[in-house]
């Protein structure tokens, strides 16, 4: 018993300093990456300023001024000119990027067994994540609802949303550009026997059999190196978990990839 009393006030301490890091670290990123876009926004008002100067020199000056815009041009380009700049401010933002998404899904991972408990309809969550991926959902694929679940489940909302959002990047994620190719993300739900069942499916290329028993490992990701934490199908489990679910890897007709997500009814 002090074994165990242990383990779990080391568990607890574990949590707490994954906690405190991933906020120590949240706060910076997020002042890093509100500067990234201010000095996108500048690079983009320098390059249009230095366009209007080049127009005026040349109403000025006519011809004469050519030798002079393409001398000083030549200086600009010898250090990269604003094209390597913009290259560069991507790739920090992008690099940014994944800091505050390891840190999201580290701050994840710590609140990990702390429950807000209600009464839910899925189908009202899964529309109010929708909405917040209809952007990119709109620019790749057709979005095909099913909801006929009746049943009520008990969770947390904000945990559970996460879940769908992670799956449903993951499926938008996988309707990548492919000539002569329309993309679908199916979104299904019905009532089961334990309660309730929630299906994502796309018709994407899918996961490899061979990979297919490691989806849910922690930082394993099928996605290109640095595209992703490789923690979201991990932190996804564990929240369906919690909330006495299943989430699986099923067989998807459209050859993509199916997740099922199965959660108790309320009692």
């Amino acid at each position: 018993m002090a074994s165990q009393h242990s383990d779990e006030r080391g568990h607890g301490e574990t949590t707490a300093l994954v906690a405190g890091v991933a906020h120590e670290i949240n706060n910076p990123i997020t002042y890093v990456l509100a500067n990234l876009a201010e000095l996108e926004r500048s690079c983009s008002a320098i390059d249009e300023v230095l366009a209007g100067y080049r127009e005026e020199l040349k109403n000025l000056h006519g011809d004469r001024a050519n030798a002079r815009i393409a001398d000083l041009e030549r200086k600009l380009d010898e250090c990269g000119g604003l094209a390597l700049a913009a290259e560069l401010l991507a790739d920090a933002t992008e690099g940014a990027q994944r800091i505050r998404d390891l840190v999201r899904d580290l701050l994840s991972l710590s609140r990990a067994g702390e429950r807000s408990r209600a009464p839910l309809v899925v189908a009202d969550v899964l529309e109010q994540t929708l909405r917040l991926v209809s952007r990119s959902l709109t620019a790749r694929a057709e979005l095909v609802r099913d909801f006929q679940a009746t049943r009520e489940i008990e969770g947390d909302r904000a945990r559970l949303g996460q879940v769908f959002l992670n799956l449903l990047q993951n499926a938008i994620d996988a309707c990548g550009p492919a000539a002569g190719r329309a993309h679908r993300i199916h979104v299904r739900t019905r009532d089961s026997a334990r309660g309730v069942c929630i299906e994502i499916e796309d018709n994407g290329p899918g996961i490899p059999d061979e990979l297919a028993s490691r989806i849910f490992a922690p930082f394993f990701t099928t996605k290109s190196q640095g595209a992703g934490t490789g923690l979201g199908l991990y932190i996804s489990r564990r929240i369906v978990a919690e909330h006495g679910g299943t989430v699986e890897l099923g067989q998807a007709v459209s050859g993509g990839a199916l997740f099922r997500v199965e959660l108790p009814e309320r009692d």
